[in-house]
């Protein structure tokens, strides 16, 4: 990656020849394998070599952005041009302030697993097959329905005409396995289970065991009547339902543009006392963590809710510097051909004391929900969401007794928040989320209306 670098320092200098006042470099190069099951086969493998350059110019205040997927000089050369023709062009941005400036990145641990760079296509085959294998062992009712393994390991790097300078190294592997199961005419609702790490330390056979399982404890589902429930939610529900609301509101970008709900709340109660949330983005073996963001700003851990009361919200360089305060390191990028936008680290709520099978004890009447479907219409403003809990188990005598279909969970989020009744101590990352489970009390659930 030196080599790169060297390659791509004399791209600042040209572009400031150019004319540009500020220029900034991400550089990514990375190597992938993919695998691709459908209907109970690997369908395909692939594999991905990628490396390019994004280029931000900054001219008067206005921006320019391009990139290539080469390292080619001339390519490159050419890439400049045009991000400096395109901040010519462009309207300035009178709320630009300036690109970062060198600041130490802390030192993040767990992230990089050299043998994961050592793995070739037929290796993450076999960990698909083991999954694959792991459900058909399971129950003959299974159908893996789809599913995949993946394996990623990369170096990207940032620089700016302010002298800061960037370089890091990860890895990740991961599988999925999407099942259904069929008893006479009934069939289950599509549940699945994944796993993924920073390290060479999954277990394919215990994904491909639990999406089979949760298939299977599905089948026979019944209805239930419309009312307000004590609810437990599982961390794919709380990743799909978070991640469409409360995500957006923390974001710096929505409350400076009056999109938030937490606007002018900060230090005031948003959630139960039982509730504090932190984004981590120097997590060890965290699957967002890097030393430092999508802007070369340091990545660091930031209070967002502490025992219920709103501290901070999470920002970029652009929007920090508009409401007056630091990055948080909060930047993300999704590759070379893309520019920064605001986005969380890894997003930490603080485990319970409570066993998972407590938290069933203690409800009489209620619904343990895995996950959900159609988050992705919730209105991040008001916080309303109505998704359906799919799969979904009614909860009786403090057991878990039953499948539920056609349950619909709808309501308010931010108001679910403040109804918390247990947090679990069972922590684990899917995604940008590590969490417990979490009980709520009073949620509305639409399912048969009894006349």
């Amino acid at each position: 990656m030196s080599e790169i670098l060297g390659k791509v320092e004399n791209i600042i200098t040209l572009a400031e020849s150019m004319g540009a006042d500020e220029v900034e470099l991400f550089i990514t190069q990375g190597k992938s394998f993919e695998i691709e099951i459908r209907q109970g086969q690997i369908i395909s493998s692939s594999s991905t070599i990628d490396s390019g350059v994004g280029i931000r110019v900054v001219l008067k205040k206005a921006v320019g952005f391009g990139y290539c997927n080469t390292l080619d000089k001339r390519k490159l050369e050419q890439t400049a041009e045009k991000a400096v023709q395109l901040a010519k062009s462009s309207k300035p941005d009178n709320n630009w302030c300036e690109l970062p400036h060198p600041s130490s990145f802390p030192v993040v641990r767990g992230i990089y697993d050299k043998r994961i760079t050592e793995l070739s296509v037929e290796d993450i085959v076999e960990i698909a097959d083991r999954m694959l294998q792991a459900t058909a062992d399971y129950d003959k009712r299974v159908t893996p329905y789809w599913g995949g393994a993946v394996s990623a390991h990369g170096t990207y790097a940032i620089l700016n005409s302010h002298g800061v300078e960037g370089l890091e190294k990860s890895t990740v592997i991961g599988c999925m396995m999407g099942t259904v199961a069929q008893e006479g005419n009934q069939v289950s609702p599509e549940c699945s289970e994944t796993d993924y790490k920073r390290s060479l330390n999954i277990k394919p056979e215990n994904v491909g065991r639990e999406a089979a399982r949760l298939a299977i404890e599905s089948l026979k589902p019944k209805k239930i009547e419309t009312g307000n429930y004590p609810v437990i939610l599982a961390q794919d529900a709380l990743t799909s339902l978070l991640g469409y609301t409360f995500v957006p509101t923390i974001g710096g970008d929505n409350v400076i543009r009056d999109k938030s709900a937490y606007k002018n709340k900060l230090n005031t109660p948003v959630a139960s006392e039982m509730l504090t949330v932190e984004d981590d983005g120097i997590m060890e073996r965290g699957l967002n963590t890097a030393s430092f963001d999508g802007e070369g700003t340091p990545r660091q851990k930031t209070t967002i809710i502490e025992n219920g009361v709103l501290k901070n919200f999470i920002f970029d360089n652009y929007f920090g510097r508009r409401a007056g305060v630091k990055s948080t390191g909060n930047a993300k990028r999704r590759g070379y051909s893309a520019t920064p936008n605001i986005g969380p680290t890894n997003l930490c709520i603080k485990k319970g004391d409570k066993d998972p099978e407590e938290m069933v004890s203690e409800i009489e009447n209620g619904l343990f929900i895995r996950d959900v479907q159609g988050a992705h219409s919730s209105n991040p403003e008001s916080g309303e969401v109505s998704v359906v809990a799919t799969p979904c188990w009614k909860i009786e005598k403090g057991e878990i007794k039953y499948p539920v279909k056609g349950a619909m969970l709808a309501g308010n989020i931010y108001e679910m928040l403040k109804r918390i009744g247990s947090i679990g101590n069972n922590l684990r990352q899917l995604a940008y989320l590590e969490a417990p489970w979490i009980s709520f009390e009073n949620v509305r659930i639409v399912g048969e209306t009894k006349l």
